[in-house]
């Protein structure tokens, strides 16, 4: 069991660490979300046109890869409880390289694809990315929170600017080059590793610091920080909000997971070249660091179940520009606007996890959130290839997904839209 024993508190830090591992995060997330993801989606779909897969086939790794992330998060979560955030985020960073340079030299049927994205890949992200990095930010932030999620998570979208353009060059028009794609994201699988293992930190104690950089915590915040009543995993599973959070989280993964596995294919087959198709997901990328950037001003101020709520509304809107006008300009559309919804649902997410079950909480709730979401994950890419047909292409997909989101938002808006009301702890008695 890693030790948990505060250095001694140094007043007055020169600089607050917390900002270096929020860095480290977000090159963490560049290679680990950024490069599996938004490359992911191109590689992918290069690799099947290049060795023959069917769109069932093509699905299937993204199936496998959103499940893997879901299923595997409560052994994820113990192993941030037995090893450390440093130790999980070094072995998923080294599995993805491995991964990687897997998909670069021996993938070459559906079954080892399959294996090496979904499987080895799947769990590298799983515990050398989003849930672990997650799991360390409320240690950190407190005032600023909502700010810290969106900086890091800003990552993905920030490095899908240049990941697309990237490797739609390595890729190549004919969609032979896609090995050469996972040697780079080989490399920088590495270079995670590396910063993981020597830079990050548990705590603030770790280093002789309070969370946010404060010199001390005020008294009164101590005070009331101790009368709050420890939030069990029943009181979690007994509350409505939670189960409406649950299956936003699922939309969301679903939606995504969609546009990953599907997205690229769907648009190519109503003409869009392969430079089209990686501007698009540049655009995607784009558009989802302003989404992010709204929600770092925002989310600290009011309640982030709300903006969740907003940001599904143009999601809905792209995913029904998808199945029903991607065609010429049609394209900028869906990609401007679903990278507005789900860039800026995802930083969402964790935030209103946090917001509403407090650091206490928030790996056991997420833990069993990104579980349960993992079956719209898992599901999602494999019933859109099993549904594709030659005459509509992925039209009733798209359509269910935006359909979807409209019901996430009557949810939120149901079970979420007033803030959460900690409970405390019973004063002892008098003596």
């Amino acid at each position: 069991m890693q030790s948990r024993t505060p250095h001694a508190v140094v007043d007055a830090p020169r600089l607050f660490y917390g900002w270096i591992l929020l860095a480290v995060f977000w090159f963490i997330l560049v290679a680990n979300l950024a490069f599996p993801m938004t490359g992911g989606s191109l590689l992918n779909t290069a690799m099947a046109r290049d060795l023959g897969f069917t769109r069932e086939q093509m699905g299937m790794p993204f199936s496998v890869y959103f499940g893997v992330i879901g299923l595997s998060s409560p052994l994820v979560a113990a192993m941030i409880g037995r090893i450390g955030i440093r130790w999980t985020l070094t072995l998923g960073n080294a599995m993805l390289t491995g991964g990687s340079l897997a998909m670069a030299t021996i993938v070459s049927t559906p079954l080892s694809a399959t294996i090496c994205f979904g499987l080895v890949i799947g769990f590298a992200v799983a515990s050398g990315g989003n849930l672990t990095a997650q799991t360390a930010i409320p240690r950190w932030f407190v005032r600023r929170r909502a700010l810290a999620y969106a900086i890091m998570l800003t990552a993905s979208a920030v490095g899908g600017v240049f990941v697309a353009p990237t490797l739609t060059m390595l890729i190549g028009e004919s969609g032979a080059g896609w090995r050469s794609g996972w040697w780079l994201v080989a490399g920088f699988g590495a270079v995670a590793t590396l910063l993981a293992a020597a830079l990050v930190r548990e705590q603030p104690a770790d280093v002789g610091q309070y969370p946010d950089g404060d010199a001390a915590p005020p008294e009164h915040a101590a005070s009331a920080a101790a009368q709050v009543r420890p939030i069990t995993l029943g009181d979690i599973l007994a509350r409505p909000d939670f189960w409406a959070v649950v299956f936003a989280s699922a939309v969301i993964t679903g939606g995504l997971s969609l546009v990953l596995a599907h997205g690229a294919a769907n648009a190519l087959d109503k003409g869009h070249t392969q430079a089209a198709v990686g501007t698009g997901l540049a655009l995607y990328a784009f558009t989802g660091v302003a989404a992010k950037a709204l929600v770092g001003w925002l989310g600290d101020r009011i309640n982030p179940a709300r903006l969740w709520a907003a940001l599904l509304v143009p999601s809905a809107l792209g995913l029904a520009v998808a199945a029903f006008a991607v065609e010429g300009p049609g394209l900028i559309l869906y990609s401007a606007l679903v990278g507005i919804g789900l860039g800026g649902a995802i930083v969402c997410q964790p935030a209103t996890i946090a917001h509403r079950f407090g650091a206490r909480g928030f790996a056991k709730a997420a833990s069993v959130i990104f579980l349960l979401q993992a079956a719209a994950g898992m599901s999602v890419p494999a019933l859109a290839g099993w549904a594709f047909d030659p005459q509509t292409g992925y039209r009733w997909s798209f359509l269910i997904a935006a359909l979807a989101s409209i019901s996430a938002i009557l949810a939120l808006y149901v079970s979420c839209w007033r803030n959460p009301v900690e409970r405390t702890a019973p004063l002892p008695a008098a003596a």
